[in-house]
């Protein structure tokens, strides 16, 4: 059985033997991250299909310089297998299996089998109404679970991030068409409540990297011992929980039109974008789109943590609820009118070459939700290690975020790793750029604080991080 099975999946693909993993085959290659592979795997001797992570240990690049080394350190691997052992739910990827060898970690998850939601965005370009409900319905249920019952922030959600189990395709009988649509775009499909659409079933957030404890979940109090523990250690939880409600609202934007909320060629721009929350509903592309889902998006894309949706307020929306009760916009919503402030040069072609007039190429896709994310991730981070309140501090985080050091022991390495990334990126010169060129009457929005510009590649913030330290503090 077990040999009909590799011999039928297998894609044909010559895959490295890893030492260690000798009870399972290999059937194909679905992700890749800096440090890490993952494949589609069977047990050899069940049978059972899973999917297998193959992260690489860090080890010395340069013999004559120890502190130089590439790859994951195994507290922080340690670290995302301790949370993983704590979830069970439904909408979460499960570990299964963790085990170790000199050069490698290998997680063993539960499979879903029908890959990345990013994909199904890029095939599809946008998602009806009632199949993005059902895929945000879903993933609000994860982060629900993860915020109330586990204290724990995952710090990472976006479509790359979300998995879903693939249900047969049902064609649809009347093909719906929105303002702008493109004659040959993919069928949806049929959606049927409570199963799915588009192939779409059930969802399973994944990946906790980044995922961090805030809260502990037998007692609900702060991480500390109560009585002692400091009012911004209490304030930590609601900051941090903000951010996935934000890349929530990212995740929701997207797949009801097809492109991000915030999105330009130029990375300092765009991290200016997000942190200021300048993004707009683009007409034609929103035109068709509810007002209540509109609504819904701007409580989420809120740049005040205080007064952004939680995840409670967000499951009794009635966009949600699908209830008939009125909604209102979030106070710094942009206008909701038909006049678009951008013009887009068009046809943009994807990464087949294939023109099209709505989504981005699925490289700087994949690059603008990290750059996103990473930038109100880090945003939220330094405001809340650095104890900053208002305005007042937000003017001052701005203006002085390169100057900032952060503590050995507080960095988060993963956030390293994203910087890393983005030094690489350079979404001017790729070739599948739709970049929207601002109007000459295009203002920005006020909302009294300053905006910044996250250069790496000049920061003193990453230089100064990755230079020895002289000190003799001890951890």
């Amino acid at each position: 059985m077990v040999a009909k099975a590799i011999a039928d999946e297998s894609s044909g693909q010559q895959f490295p033997i890893y030492k260690g993993l000798e009870n399972y085959t290999l059937l194909s290659k679905t992700g890749d991250g800096a440090f890490s592979n993952v494949y589609k795997a069977i047990h050899n001797t069940t049978g059972e299909k899973v999917a297998v992570k193959v992260v690489q240990r860090a080890h010395p690049i340069d013999p004559n310089n120890p502190g130089r080394r590439q790859g994951v350190e195994s507290h922080n691997i340690l670290k995302e297998i301790q949370l993983m052992r704590r979830v069970r739910h439904p909408n979460i990827i499960q570990l299964l299996d963790f085990f170790q060898t000199p050069e490698y970690f290998f997680l063993i998850l539960e499979l879903a089998e029908g890959g990345e939601l990013f994909h199904q965005i890029v095939r599809l370009t946008y998602f009806s109404e009632e199949l993005a409900r059902h895929v945000i319905i879903q993933t609000a249920h994860a982060i629900r679970y993860l915020h109330e019952d586990c204290g724990m922030v995952h710090r990472d959600i976006k479509p790359e991030n979300l998995l879903f189990d693939p249900i047969d395709f049902i064609p649809s009988k009347v093909r719906k068409f929105r303002a702008g649509d493109d004659p040959d775009k993919a069928d949806e499909g049929e959606f049927r409540p409570g199963v799915g659409g588009g192939t779409i079933g059930r969802i399973r957030l994944a990946d906790f990297g980044l995922s961090k404890v805030i809260w502990d979940s037998q007692t609900q109090t702060p991480c500390g011992t109560m009585g002692y523990t400091a009012p911004e250690i209490v304030r930590d939880g609601k900051y941090s929980k903000g951010v996935d409600m934000w890349a929530l609202g990212c995740v929701l934007y997207t797949i009801l039109c097809g492109f991000p909320p915030f999105y330009d060629e130029s990375i300092s721009s765009l991290t200016n974008k997000v942190a200021h929350g300048e993004y707009t509903f683009l007409s034609p592309w929103w035109d068709d789109i509810s007002k209540s889902a509109k609504d819904l998006v701007s409580h989420l894309l809120t740049v005040n943590p205080d007064t952004r949706y939680d995840i409670h307020q967000f499951l009794a929306h009635p966009w949600i609820t699908q209830s008939e009760e009125p909604t209102f916009p979030a106070s710094d919503a942009p206008p909701m009118n038909n006049e678009s402030p951008f013009a887009y040069d068009v046809p943009a072609f994807s990464d087949d070459g294939i023109p099209s007039a709505r989504t981005p190429g699925v490289n700087s896709l994949r690059e603008v939700f990290n750059i996103s994310y990473a930038a109100h991730r880090m945003e939220q981070e330094r405001l809340r290690k650095r104890g900053f309140r208002g305005n007042q501090g937000m003017m001052n985080f701005y203006d002085n975020m390169n100057e900032l050091i952060e503590e050995e022991g507080e960095y988060d390495s993963s956030t390293s790793n994203v910087e890393h990334a983005l030094k690489r990126i350079n979404i001017a010169n790729s070739p599948h750029t739709r970049s929207p060129n601002l109007s000459p009457q295009r203002k920005p929005r006020e909302n009294g604080f300053k905006g910044f510009q996250l250069n790496l590649s000049n920061a003193t913030l990453y230089n100064r991080r990755h230079k020895p330290r002289t000190s003799n503090r001890h951890i």
